[in-house]
């Protein structure tokens, strides 16, 4: 019996050439023995629901074919399903950060290898709860500065991949936030007060293309990697953190930052909302309540070499 797929993709994706690559991307898996069916998503949270129909209705192979929004949207599709599912992902999108942690080439016929010659792994699958809230995720997820900086890049209708986060990066400086205080609680342990401008939250170490936010997270340990800053930055002081999140060189420098790994994390905001993202994807926009779990090896992905 041939295997049999479901490839969950936007018509729209890369520049318009979504349905395009989509024929492509079947033809090349019928030429190597499997059957795939094709899902066009039609809008926001499409790919979740077309993810957890294949899954209920007896595809055991589902393949997200898109960017970082659409990775996330497949695996909550396949995770709210309760189903036994083996993920792929072919990356078709601006960031494909966790791709990029997984190993998995941009070039769509070497991804496609993966899923067609590769034996599923493994990986844990983060789970955020916020008030409203409520969403897994593969790479991570980010408040105060960073998500800022995202939605401002996703923004941009004519610039993409790492100039468009440059280019939101200069302009988020221009008025950055000036801070928020949160009580975290790592693990069940004591509560601690923190007045910080940036919190990562990951399973994944890369987030906006090229910001190692976590650089010693792995995908499959059963930790979440966090780092936040110990006080708020502004004017040169924030230039130099982004340029220490190229290298993960802020993992060093303990005066700014604090790094460390937890199974689950309490925020609780003492202020104003704080802005959040999950996987690239607006979470809440003025929370002020988060439950964050790591979920190990919660789900089988096709993965290249790792990072």
């Amino acid at each position: 019996m041939k295997p049999s797929a479901l490839v969950v993709i936007n018509p729209n994706a890369s520049k318009g050439k979504g349905e395009v690559k989509a024929k492509k991307i079947t033809e090349y898996f019928k030429n190597a023995g499997w059957n795939c069916t094709v899902a066009y998503t039609q809008g926001e949270g499409h790919a979740e629901k077309l993810a957890k129909s294949g899954a209920e209705n007896g595809f055991k192979t589902i393949i997200a074919a898109g960017g970082d929004g659409t990775v996330n949207e497949v695996i909550n599709g396949i995770m709210r399903s309760g189903k036994d599912v083996d993920m792929g992902i072919i990356p078709v999108g601006r960031g494909n950060d966790f791709a990029w942690i997984a190993g998995i080439p941009t070039d769509w016929k070497k991804a496609s290898d993966i899923i067609i010659k590769g034996n599923p792994t493994k990986t844990d699958v983060g789970h955020a709860k916020g008030k409203i809230a409520d969403k897994y995720f593969l790479n991570g997820m980010g408040f105060g500065f960073e998500p800022l900086v995202n939605f401002k890049a996703q923004s941009y209708k004519h610039i993409n991949g790492m100039a468009s986060y440059v280019a939101a990066f200069l302009s988020v400086l221009i008025n950055p936030p000036k801070g928020y205080e949160v009580s975290m609680t790592l693990d069940g342990g004591e509560s601690k007060i923190l007045k910080t401008q940036q919190i990562s939250m990951n399973n994944g170490r890369r987030m906006g293309s090229s910001f190692l936010m976590t650089p010693r997270a792995e995908i499959d340990d059963g930790l979440l990697d966090y780092m936040f800053t110990n006080h708020p930055l502004k004017g040169f002081g924030l230039i130099k953190m982004v340029l220490k999140f190229f290298k993960g060189a802020m993992v060093s420098d303990k005066e700014n930052f604090s790094y460390g790994n937890a199974r689950r994390v309490v925020i609780d905001v003492l202020g104003n909302g704080m802005i959040s993202h999950v996987d690239g994807e607006e979470f809440e926009r003025e929370g002020s309540h988060f439950e964050i779990e790591i979920l190990p090896l919660a789900v089988s992905l096709y993965r290249g070499d790792k990072k």
